[in-house]
């Protein structure tokens, strides 16, 4: 009997010393992570409403539209991303903190991202074009200028961005729900139109199949810092003939040459290479290079128009080969067996 209660005193003393210490540690514990698991509760978020200002395009109508919000002095650097139907905006709810914002159109799949985790370094990247055959790797048939990458050539596209805003936490003294907090992008064009035409070709016939590479071509915006990456790409886009025998191509572009303002006309020292692929019928390659640095660094206007008259292009004999002669035409003969 002695020895049981004697058992029992000795638990029951031991109990009462470490009970305190677990429910210290308990309550330690509970304290760190549920304030945050509250603050990170939907019922702490707080309404906003997206808005999308078009006055600089008031034509713009893009299928949807997805909005970057970036967590300012957050642990984390992933931005919060929602996407939009429409250009109209909406609804949505975020946490209470410092922001700051990017929106752009997604309805287009030709380019990707860069810089995903910083505000200031999020780029827009075009993708490489990947439809064009020997175009990426044989040098000898296709010149490349100083080694860009043929990328796509951009969708329409428009972009906004708001450099910082805050979302305050409710009054818990206030009964009433909070109104909504507006966040309005103003929307802007980034794209500019190029326009391409050869007028009285010679020696031009649909045996000729017509495509061109224009250089020196930005491949990346920041909309945030509102400018152009400094990396400069090649695009690719073919040329069709005309009603009058002319030949006329075009394509969309973030414009020429990196570093520049993304909606701006640019005055800078990059050179612009124009190289017109030809290719007839029994499969021989020819090429005629020109320099248009100057009609579009010229151009009073974003949208280009390049003109280019009486190019030489190879002419065909009776039985579709070419003949010893080809004009004033620049470029590289290949040869291919028969």
């Amino acid at each position: 009997m002695k020895r049981y209660v004697g058992t029992c005193f000795r638990s029951i003393l031991i109990l009462c010393l470490i009970l305190p210490i677990l429910t210290g540690i308990i309550c330690s514990l509970a304290s760190c992570d549920h304030r945050e698991f509250l603050y990170e509760l939907p019922s702490k978020r707080q309404p906003v409403t997206v808005e999308f200002d078009w006055s600089s395009d008031p034509g713009a109508n893009p299928e949807g539209m997805t909005v970057y919000f970036f967590r300012m002095n957050s642990t984390s650097s992933t931005p919060i991303v929602y996407d939009m139907k429409g250009r109209e905006g909406g609804s949505l709810n975020l946490i209470p903190g410092l922001y700051a914002a990017i929106a752009h159109n997604s309805d287009s799949d030709r380019h990707g991202f860069t810089g995903y985790d910083s505000y200031h370094e999020f780029g827009i990247r075009l993708n490489d074009h990947r439809n064009i055959g020997d175009l990426h790797s044989n040098s000898n048939l296709y010149p490349r200028i100083d080694n860009e990458r043929i990328a796509h050539s951009p969708d329409s596209m428009w972009v906004g961005s708001i450099s910082m805003f805050e979302i305050k936490a409710p009054d818990p003294t206030v009964s009433t729900k909070a109104a909504p907090v507006i966040i309005r992008f103003v929307m802007q064009p980034v794209v500019a139109h190029y326009t391409f035409h050869i007028t009285n070709p010679i020696n031009f016939n649909n045996s000729l199949s017509v495509s061109a590479t224009l250089s020196g071509m930005a491949g990346t915006i920041h909309p945030a810092r509102g400018v152009k990456g400094e990396e400069t790409v090649t695009h690719f886009f073919n040329m069709t003939p005309t009603a009058d025998g002319n030949l006329y191509g075009e394509f969309l572009t973030f414009g020429h040459c990196g570093g520049d303002s993304i909606i701006s006309k640019a005055d800078n020292d990059g050179s612009h290479i124009l190289i017109i692929h030809a290719t007839l019928s029994n499969g021989k390659k020819w090429n005629s290079v020109h320099d248009v640095t100057d009609q579009i660094h010229n151009s009073r206007v974003q949208d280009c128009v390049i003109k280019l008259d009486s190019v030489s292009f190879p002419k065909s004999s009776a039985g579709g080969g070419f003949s010893p002669t080809v004009g004033d035409w620049s470029g590289n003969r290949e040869e291919v067996g028969m």
